[in-house]
């Protein structure tokens, strides 16, 4: 399971056991490689910075730095969201003792200086290969398919081709969003796959594949007009929002990712909503406001598994469909240009295997 530890307000996250359980023939060491992040992400002149005043023991200099980082949090467009954010991973995390049960240890100077330079290159190094090759040719034989995926690699735009007039009970989608970070890599040629406008994504018919008791889990970022798009598409589709849950990205050292900012945040968001006429569901099922909490991949956009939480908060629900998918899960039939990139043998497996 990927679900390591669970409470009403909390839930910790493990993706690198789940893709371990679910990929048995997967490399733990290689696995790790994957996760291995030290410390939270910076700039690296910041990063060097840091670690050089850590050395000196400038203790009056980090007091400086967190005072004026506290002084511009105050303006944070999502305040009340990152305000219940702290409060939850302070009373669980920090005082709770979480962070020591879970994530041990502190980053040494060196690591703090080395800014995650090491997974950095690693991740470049290694989805180059798998884009060169995905590009290429899809050999199955190149791919490690868990137990009873399916997936068909196509443009979202024909998903009702493929779907006939399946009907699922769960429809997970990551929408391709719009933002700069992509643009960049797509312009630089080092990847980023195909992005969509949100009315483009508003006219995929997904109440007509929804079951009567069925739901629709949507990752979303912190731009507020994406957000906004979200609201738009359950009114369009016809569904309510149950709830609204938190996944909150930390090192492996229980430490947040990057600080709350205007520009970049240690979250996203997951909306869960339902036909709005459908009452075995209702915001009572599932905590509102739920953190999640996980060490992310090093992999852009490769987001922790939800089966573990979809069967714990809506059981019985086994037809499920991912759109937009990037990895195949165990039961799962995966949809998109991408579908079973996240699944090639070299991200997994050691030369030896």
């Amino acid at each position: 399971m990927a679900i390591v530890y669970s409470s009403g307000e909390i839930m910790i996250l493990s993706h690198e056991k789940y893709l371990l359980d679910t990929l048995p023939s997967a490399c733990k060491a290689k696995v790790g490689q994957l996760f291995n992040v030290e410390t939270p992400f910076r700039m690296d002149a910041e990063a060097q910075a840091l670690a050089t005043r850590l050395e000196n023991d400038d203790d009056d200099s980090c007091k400086r730095r967190n005072k004026k980082r506290k002084k511009c949090d105050t303006a944070h467009p999502l305040e009340e969201e990152t305000k219940h954010l702290h409060k939850i991973y302070s009373k669980h995390f920090v005082q709770g003792g979480l962070k020591h049960e879970y994530f041990p240890g502190l980053p040494s100077h060196q690591q703090i200086r080395l800014n995650n330079l090491p997974l950095r290159e690693y991740v470049k190094k290694t989805i180059s290969y798998v884009d060169d090759n995905f590009k290429n040719r899809i050999n199955e034989d190149d791919y490690l398919i868990p137990q009873g995926a399916k997936f068909k690699i196509c443009d979202i735009s024909q998903f009702y081709t493929f779907c006939d007039e399946r009907k699922f009970d769960v429809i997970l989608m990551d929408p391709p969003w719009e933002n700069k970070h992509v643009k960049r890599a797509k312009l630089a040629g080092s990847g980023g796959y195909q992005m969509l406008d949100n009315m483009d994504i508003q006219k995929i018919p997904v109440d007509k594949f929804l079951s009567e008791k069925g739901i629709v889990v949507i990752w979303c970022s912190n731009n507020i007009r994406h957000r906004e798009a979200v609201s738009t598409w359950l009114r369009t589709w016809s569904l309510k929002q149950i709830a609204k849950l938190y996944w909150l990205k930390v090192t492996k050292h229980g430490e947040l990712v990057c600080d709350f900012s205007s520009h970049k945040n240690p979250h996203e968001i997951i909306i869960i909503a339902t036909n709005k006429y459908n009452l075995t569901w209702t915001t009572s099922d599932v905590p509102n406001n739920l953190v999640v909490m996980s060490q992310p991949s090093g992999i852009h956009s490769h987001k922790p598994p939800l089966s573990d939480l979809i069967d714990k908060y809506f059981p019985g629900l086994e037809r499920r469909v991912e759109l937009f998918a990037r990895y195949l899960q165990p039961n799962w039939f995966s949809l998109g240009n991408e579908a079973c990139k996240l699944n090639h043998k070299s991200l997994y497996q050691s030369c030896d295997n």
